[in-house]
């Protein structure tokens, strides 16, 4: 019995002493696995926070491309009064587009300005062209009263391209009356509609006015638009937010056109504010 006692005592000591090993490689092993966990979760915060910082360079870089071209045209408007000698409507132009630049400068490294930031920037800008064109067309702009615009942040100068085109491919392009309608909407809760009309000679005859590749067949897109339209696409796919654009032509009781109506719909997203911070 008592060497039986000894076996089944050693085979004890030996299982024991196996169990401990086993539980010290499996604390190891969970160490190690919770070490890794913490470098996977670590570099993947890391890959995140480098992948919206890249985003918030492309956006800035890209909405800096446009103030360049923005600016170049409003020196063009300056140029056309000094040359045709009125010398009033010149330093008027030059006052607007001082306090305009002045505005454009301030918010340069923002990607996201509130609505009344970029609605002041848009008046000046309105302005402004209502003097290069000798007041050649009248503008309105709506608000929804259901709108707070300190308190909405939208990306900014993203309405200047639309404004752009509409007056000088749609309205400047007619004769008569041309009239140019702003409206800022709120469709729900975090879904806010921007809606730039005019009633000018509509996209298939604005077409035909401009530079067309022969090569190509392609009409001729401005700078602004695609820089525009390519900023649009960057905070849909990087910030899972909604942003489009719908265009509607207008036309009378006999098809023919009447003007354009521009949709830009924002999602109005808190978590995309905090995504991006001012550069």
């Amino acid at each position: 019995m008592s060497i039986l006692f000894l076996i089944a005592t050693a085979v004890a000591l030996v299982l024991l002493v196996l169990f401990l090993r086993g539980q010290k490689s499996l604390q190891a092993t969970q160490a190690r696995l919770s070490a890794a966990e913490r470098r996977v979760a670590f570099l993947e915060t890391e890959t995140s926070l480098l992948r919206k910082q890249l985003a918030n360079m492309k956006l800035t870089t890209l909405k800096s491309q446009i103030n360049p071209h923005f600016v170049f045209n409003c020196l063009n408007g300056i140029h056309s009064a000094i040359i045709t000698g009125e010398t009033d409507r010149a330093k008027e132009y030059v006052s607007g587009f001082a306090r305009l630049l002045r505005m454009v400068l301030m918010h340069a490294g923002s990607n996201l300005l509130s609505l009344k930031e970029e609605m002041d920037m848009l008046e000046y800008y309105l302005k402004l062209e209502r003097l290069r064109t000798s007041e050649a067309f009248n503008y309105t702009v709506e608000v929804d009263p259901a709108i707070s615009p300190t308190a909405i942040r939208l990306p900014g100068m993203l309405i200047q391209p639309f404004l752009e085109n509409a007056i000088w491919h749609g309205l400047m392009a007619k004769e008569g009356d041309k009239q140019l309608y702003i409206r800022w909407i709120q469709l729900q809760e975090n879904t806010i509609l921007c809606e730039v009309e005019d009633n000018g000679i509509g996209r298939n005859l604005a077409a035909l006015r401009c530079n067309i590749d022969l090569k190509s067949g392609v009409p001729h897109q401005s700078k602004g638009m695609e820089i525009c339209l390519e900023r649009i696409e960057l905070y849909r796919s990087t910030f899972n937010s909604s942003c489009r654009i719908d265009i509607e032509d207008l036309l009378n009781e006999h098809e023919a056109p009447i003007g354009t109506r521009v949709k830009i719909i924002f999602e109005v997203n808190t978590e995309m504010e905090a995504a991006i911070p001012a550069a």
